[in-house]
């Protein structure tokens, strides 16, 4: 075995640094400690996406241009008025080229609502999601909530 500068090489494969420290066949606790490390790591990372999971879908899986949005409060007597109808539920049924539909709370998605300037609820406009921009709001349906003001709505984007 040669000696050199408190470095050796021997046949097991490992090698020595000197005082304490090895790499390879010697000691295990390292590898142990690297392995928590990367589990630790890989669990944050996780809960990071698992935390984000809305804004990486609309973000990734959105390929649609335009999103005709819904937002509401749930202590709003339209909205709940408007919501016991299922109109939103038979369009979010159907599928549309270029127009995806969102529902927003006012509650959970407060920053959005104050960066579009909504104000009064609901409230349903048409966005435009064009890449490289933030989204532009096109319109405001302004019409008598009905199911087929709102289809013939969206269907002008299509």
């Amino acid at each position: 075995m040669a000696k050199s500068n408190g470095m050796s090489f021997g046949k097991g494969m490992g090698m020595n640094f000197g005082k304490g420290m090895s790499m390879g066949k010697g000691k295990g606790s390292n590898n142990i400690t690297l392995t928590g490390i990367i589990l630790i790591s890989a669990v944050f990372i996780f809960a990071i996406l698992i935390a984000n999971k809305e804004m990486i879908r609309e973000s990734f899986f959105s390929e649609k241009r335009y999103s005709f949005e819904y937002y509401y409060m749930d202590t709003c007597e339209h909205c709940k008025v408007f919501n016991a109808k299922g109109y939103w539920d038979d369009l979010s049924a159907q599928t549309f080229n270029n127009v995806s539909l969102k529902k927003y709370d006012r509650a959970e998605h407060i920053e959005r609502v104050k960066s579009l300037g909504i104000t009064g609820f609901p409230a349903f406009i048409m966005v435009d999601n064009a890449a490289g921009g933030s989204p532009t709001i096109l319109a405001s349906f302004e019409e008598e909530r009905t199911y087929e003001n709102l289809l013939n709505f969206i269907k002008q984007y299509e």
